[in-house]
């Protein structure tokens, strides 16, 4: 596969791999999308059964959890579904389901991931730098509207997180029935997961709980089909910019 090509990953047709946690063996289930080459950055899909929670831990890495279905706990509190909770670099954190139902989440790390488990109350504390999760409520936050800059169309926006060690970005997009972008290239890579309707992207149609992802240099257009609006999150592995009509991200 050319780097240029865009990975597509229709999750209700992948296998989950459930497998118990390294401290107390409570099972849970992932599915790994991929390891980004450039910054290292990997996106998963986490399903944690009820009950479970993970061990007070730490990461050498930025994180975001994006929750699509039911009650996170997260510390003492409870988060639904809708809310990004980006964990920066060296928060201590323990997080998981209630008792009472389910929880799937997409994971997306600013680089390589790792965890450390603190071994007891004493290196929680030694650890623990006061960093607190930042915590984005999509449905507090207002859309912005705004116009392509080569059609002049219309499209929502909600930036739910930009990273200040790596520039990578977390938003959440609404593509207007209709709406379809230029032919570009990013100089960076780029991912959607599609929440709500049909995303058209260089002549394929995906539906909901579809990833996609654009490495840095990939020409492509992409979209709304004209009969439904298309909701989705947009992430990147470092700062965002339009690059159009560049022959050196021609295929």
């Amino acid at each position: 596969m050319s780097r240029r090509d865009v990975q597509v990953f229709d999750t209700d047709r992948m296998i989950w791999k459930y497998r118990p946690t390294s401290t107390d063996k409570k099972i849970f289930g992932q599915l790994k999308f991929f390891e980004d080459t450039d910054m290292h950055m990997e996106v998963m899909f986490n399903h944690y059964p009820k009950g479970f929670t993970t061990y007070m831990h730490t990461h050498p890495c930025g994180h975001g959890l994006f929750i699509l279905q039911g009650q996170m706990k997260i510390n003492s509190q409870y988060y639904g579904p809708n809310t990004l909770i980006w964990f920066p670099e060296g928060c201590v954190a323990e997080h998981g389901a209630t008792p009472f139902e389910d929880v799937k989440a997409l994971l997306i790390t600013n680089k390589a991931f790792s965890v450390h488990y603190c071994k007891d109350e004493q290196e929680r504390k030694e650890l623990d730098q006061g960093i607190e999760p930042i915590v984005s409520d999509v449905d507090r936050i207002e859309w912005f509207y705004r116009m392509a800059s080569t059609s002049g169309k219309l499209f929502g926006k909600k930036a739910l997180h930009k990273d200040e060690d790596t520039g990578m970005e977390v938003n959440y997009m609404c593509y207007p029935a209709g709406f379809t972008t230029e032919s570009h290239a990013h100089p960076c890579g780029q991912g959607f997961f599609i929440l709500q309707g049909q995303f058209m992207s260089n002549g394929e149609v995906y539906g909901p709980n579809t990833l996609l992802w654009y490495p840095e240099g990939c020409v492509a257009e992409h979209g709304a089909t004209a009969y439904e609006d298309c909701i989705c999150l947009q992430f990147s592995n470092k700062e965002q910019k339009m690059i159009y009509q560049r022959k050196e991200y021609q295929k």
